[in-house]
């Protein structure tokens, strides 16, 4: 007996001597910073994180990361970590009221789009893209910055004049979300500070604390050795290094500074059964979770089991996917995650929406699938499709990392600093990924099941509409599902076989009969043998990006009335429904590791294809584009989920006060006419008839010589035309027959007043919405378009700023060409009821302003800066250049109207302006819609 148990020693030991020699990684090591970073702490304690990075050119996204939110409030104190990131835009030591976004603005920093902040349990984070051509817009960023740190001044009439839009903040977010969440929350956080301690705060203390109370937050929390500085973006990183020290250098910490203390959320060894009803409540959810101390990022070995984690998430959602589309599934969607909540709690969750009648099953469906994991395991071919998508995305990261854009950069090391997250590069993670995915079993895997889902520490959240109530199960019920799911015998999952190819047989390819080069944006016309025409882009923008549309004339406008649901849902049954062969789960089993979309539309007057594709994966994008055109798939029992599904959610939403406005809007902005209608009941579902639809969609898609296609990206001509002249040059065509739209009448009202009583919260809702019927102008166009951005800055200097009656407003403002001429120009916002009358005199004001002198040079040259940032960008962005393509054709323009672009901005003027609110925002072309509660 010793012999033998000497042996298996042995063997044991063995293996993993070989284990570890195959490995080739020293686990133990720290994850390494990507090596483009250059990370360090000041002498005062403020950490910095400084990275070049050339995209876009000329600017730098600055971040001030304090590690400070509310979890850090005293009772007198809680909303003032929130209050304090306001007061940041309200008077600093260089930068009086008003001055800090209007100086921004005026180098085009737009407010709430480009600056913007935000407050959570344990943080506090400002945003700042700072143009970096000029050395002196640069440091003044660092200025802005640095002001933020130490320099808010914090005067009592700026603190007594943000209370109310504070309060006005509160008010967008109260609702049922938050009547339940400030229910189930206590529980999640279990006899934690944080339970208490939400970023918004309490109003009662936001509207009555004194002065010192935020100020003493101020001077506690932010010093340097609980801040970071970080810059990423196009400058030097010796001077972005200089810049850092000049402005923060020399702040000093506090003498008596508060310790930086870290609360925990204590484990419970009961299961916490939570069941919420409100009356205006959507729908029914259910959400397990199975809390867990935060697990440590600092290792290879904690790298690797992160990546454990997410291959099982992603599997287990894969599975509960597959079971929305049954027939009589016990949910209507589901999903599964790893994450975090606070800095001291992960947890794995189990979610689902579900029906009425159905909660337990829900329930239990979700437990049976965690069981199910843990008796039997994935499967090996589960497996390995999530490992070439995990793959397949580090490639792609790794391929791009030299075009990324500084906004998707910076975050990394915001989240390195302040949750101590990884921050490695993608040359590192491509590696690491390549040698660590391949090493990873299924078996352990699968033995994560029992460390994710436990017993102890567990919370299962229900919530649902008041009229469910007596319908939902007891504590002891729900409780009760683990003890039947013990009892229960599960089969193991079964993999369905899928064929190899998404088209077996090629059809015979086109030809193409004319190629013509327009040398000035290097745009190719391409005509193939059926008449279709194609336009192409290639760029340079990014190394693994190939965007692409395509757009047809007539959509939903060529049927008849009886056709209209129909019609509309053509497009959505399809993707619902699948093609060839292939169900939606089929086709993502099939692209896993692939990176590949594609999606079809019957739109109001076009029907449209679109998608995006690796270099490498563009033929299989084009198989896709083939197959939505000529094999629409039809499946009853796909239908019939979906319908069911949708039955089910819009009568839970009946009873919301956000749907019933949506509701009721669209049929006032419908004005009665059929054509202009969406479904908002469920009984409505009824007059959509599969059959019909899918008659609808293959008569769209019936022609190809009716599109045109647009692709844009990292494409080699000569490669791409073959598989043009395979798959767009084999589709059936006539180029004799091309469809147009029809006008179906669709125009809003106008001179109209119209109110909307909807809801309990005290909360309203103000929408002017300027419509009519003109030829279209190009200038007029651009001209209502620098309106609406204007009257925005202006609005928001007014409506929010002087008088306090809103958190947000926006105006905004287009012109077209379908069905015919037109404009629309709208202002929306928020407010308290009581506030309705006086915003909206407030608003005409400033409207009538612009009127009777214009807008002012200063806001005109905002807004033209804004746009010249944004168009130098944008003409480094294939999705620009791919909208561009399309819109110039449907209006008619030459290509080179593109490169017109910055002379266009730079003609627009005070006086064109002027004119443009002149003659669009008159009360005759007004629909003005206001929302009420029902208890007004």
């Amino acid at each position: 007996m010793k012999t033998n148990k000497t042996i298996i020693s042995t063997c044991i030991l063995l293996f993993f001597v070989l284990f570890q020699g195959f490995s080739q990684v020293d686990l133990s090591m720290e994850v390494p910073l990507d090596p483009r970073v250059r990370m360090g702490v000041l002498p005062n304690g403020l950490t910095y994180y400084i990275q070049q990075n050339p995209k876009p050119e000329n600017k730098v996204e600055l971040r001030l990361a304090v590690n400070a939110g509310s979890v850090l409030e005293t009772d007198k104190q809680q909303g003032l970590a929130h209050f304090t990131e306001h007061m940041a835009f309200n008077g600093t030591r260089n930068f009086e009221k008003n001055e800090l976004v209007s100086y921004l603005q005026s180098i085009g920093v737009s407010f709430g789009a480009d600056l913007n902040a935000y407050t959570s349990f344990d943080e506090t984070v400002y945003i700042l893209p700072i143009p970096s051509d000029d050395e002196e817009k640069l440091r003044n960023g660092f200025l802005v910055l640095s002001d933020w740190a130490d320099g808010i001044l914090m005067r009592e009439e700026d603190i007594d004049a943000e209370r109310s839009i504070i309060v006005e903040e509160w008010r967008t977010g109260q609702g049922y979300s938050q009547r339940l969440r400030d229910q189930y929350l206590p529980i999640m956080l279990h006899d934690s500070k944080y339970a208490d301690r939400l970023p918004i705060g309490k109003m009662e203390v936001v509207k009555n604390f004194k002065y010192e109370t935020i100020r003493q937050f101020y001077r506690d929390w932010y010093r340097p050795d609980n801040l970071a500085v970080i810059a990423v973006g196009d400058a030097e990183p010796g001077l972005l290094l200089e810049l850092i020290e000049e402005f923060f250098g020399e702040m000093e910490n506090p003498k008596k500074a508060p310790e930086r203390k870290y609360f925990e959320v204590p484990e419970h060894e009961e299961t916490f059964v939570s069941i919420l009803t409100d009356h205006e409540a959507p729908g029914i959810q259910v959400q397990l979770f199975y809390k867990h101390k935060a697990l440590p990022t600092n290792s290879k070995e904690d790298y690797r089991n992160f990546l454990i984690r997410n291959l099982y998430g992603g599997m287990l959602t894969q599975r509960l996917d597959e079971i929305r589309q049954q027939a009589d599934a016990p949910f209507i969607f589901a999903g599964t995650g790893y994450g975090n909540f606070v800095r001291d709690l992960d947890y794995f969750s189990a979610s689902g929406v579900v029906a009425p009648g159905k909660v337990e099953a829900g329930i239990q469906s979700l437990i049976i699938e965690n069981e199910r994991v843990a008796q039997f395991g994935f499967t090996q071919a589960e497996l390995d499709r999530v490992k070439r998508a995990v793959l397949n995305s580090a490639e792609r990261a790794y391929k791009e990392m030299d075009k990324a854009e500084s906004r998707l950069l910076v975050g990394r090391y915001v989240n390195h600093f302040l949750k101590g997250r990884f921050a490695e590069g993608e040359a590192w993670k491509y590696e690491f990924y390549q040698e660590i995915i391949p090493q990873i079993s299924l078996y352990e895997v699968n033995r994560l099941a029992k460390t994710l889902v436990r017993e102890d520490n567990r919370v299962i959240i229900i919530t649902g509409p008041e009229s469910e109530k007596e319908n939902l199960p007891g504590e002891s019920q729900v409780l009760a599902l683990f003890e039947e799911v013990d009892q229960m015998e599960l089969l193991p999952y079964e993999e369905r076989l899928l064929a190899e190819q998404l088209i077996e047989v090629l059809p015979p390819p086109g030809s193409i009969v004319a190629v013509k080069h327009v040398e000035a944006v290097d745009i190719h016309e391409i005509t193939l043998s059926n008449g279709v025409k194609v336009f192409v882009k290639p760029t340079d923008f990014k190394n693994d990006e190939i965007v692409f549309s395509a757009r047809g004339e007539g959509g939903v406008s060529v049927y008849n009335d009886e056709d209209h649901y129909a019609a509309s849902y053509a497009g959505v049954l399809v993707n619902v429904m699948g093609i060839g062969d292939f169900s939606p789960s089929d086709l993502r089993k099939m692209l896993a590791g692939k990176s590949v979309s594609v999606t079809a539309n019957v739109g109001t007057y076009s029907q449209t294809i679109s998608g995006s594709a690796s270099p490498r994966d563009l033929e299989m994008a084009m198989q896709l584009m083939y197959l939505y055109f000529t094999d629409p798939r039809d499946d009853k029992e796909l239908f019939e989920v979906f319908i069911n599904n949708q039955k089910t959610q819009l009568a839970s939403a009946q009873s919301n006060p956000d749907y019933q406005f949506s509701k009721k809007l669209n049929r006032v902005i419908a004005d009665g006419n059929l054509r202009a209608s969406s479904i908002y009941d469920p009984e409505e579902l009824e007059q959509i008839e599969r059959q019909r639809a899918l008659e609808i969609y293959a008569d769209r898609f019936s022609n190809a010589a009716n599109f045109e296609f647009f692709f844009t990206g990292n494409i080699e001509l000569e490669t791409f035309k073959p598989l043009l002249e395979q798959y767009l040059g084999s589709l059936p065509s006539d180029p004799e027959n091309l469809d147009s739209f029809r006008d179906m009448g669709i125009r809003a009202p106008r001179g109209k007043f119209e109110t909307i009583e909807v809801g309990t919260d005290e909360k309203s809702q103000v929408i002017m919405l300027f419509t009519g019927e003109l030829e279209y102008d190009r200038k007029k166009s651009t001209d209502i378009t620098y309106l609406g951005e204007i009257l925005t800055i202006k609005l928001i200097e007014t409506l929010r700023e002087e008088i306090g009656g809103v958190y947000g407003v926006g105006a905004s403002g287009s012109m077209g060409i379908q069905p015919v001429g037109n404009f629309s120009f709208s202002v929306a916002f928020p407010c308290s009821p009581d506030m309705v009358d006086t915003l909206i005199d407030a608003a005409w004001v400033e409207i009538r302003k612009i009127q009777e002198n214009g807008p002012s040079k200063e806001d005109l040259d905002k807004v033209k800066e804004k746009r010249r940032i944004a168009l130098e960008e944008n003409l480094r962005r294939n999705n620009f250049w791919n909208a561009q393509l399309s819109t110039l054709r449907l209006y008619g323009l030459p290509w080179e109207a593109v490169l017109k672009a910055k002379e266009n901005i730079e003609a627009v003027s005070v006086d064109r302006i002027q004119k443009a609110a002149q003659e669009f925002l008159v009360k005759e072309n007004l629909l003005e819609v206001r929302k009420y509660p029902l208890s007004r």
